[in-house]
């Protein structure tokens, strides 16, 4: 198992496990069970999406992605804000030397079609 694997499966356990105490937060607060488990679904997918970027991102030797979701955490709506705009920032063209890849950083031409993120800015933008 690589490392990047090795990450994507160890945060991928941590956002199920926020995202569950959140729920369970919840619960005992009072607030509605649909209420209660539309945010459990809402962050559990947004925490893996944002393993995801960061996977594509660490499989390229990128670390920025992982540092993002362990500073950001999971499970809350902050968490989500910060965590997501933070791996926008990291993904955007002008990451790193103005590489058009987020996935590399320095390299150019990785990623292609991998990730629905992947495809691009428009049409005549950067394509990853």
């Amino acid at each position: 198992m690589s490392y990047a694997d090795f990450m994507r499966t160890s945060t991928g356990i941590i956002c199920g496990l926020q995202s569950f105490n959140s729920y369970i937060e919840q619960r005992d607060s009072g607030v509605n069970p649909r209420v209660a488990t539309a945010n459990l679904v809402g962050n559990i997918f947004n925490g893996l999406a944002r393993n995801e970027v960061a996977y594509e991102m660490q499989r390229f030797g990128n670390p920025a992605g992982n540092l993002i979701n362990m500073y950001a955490g999971y499970g809350n709506p902050t968490s989500n804000a910060i965590g997501t705009l933070g791996l926008m920032t990291a993904c955007s063209p002008w990451m790193f030397f103005n590489s058009p890849c987020c996935y590399g950083g320095f390299g150019f031409g990785y990623g292609y079609g991998m990730m629905p993120y992947s495809m691009g800015w428009g049409m005549g933008g950067f394509w990853c």
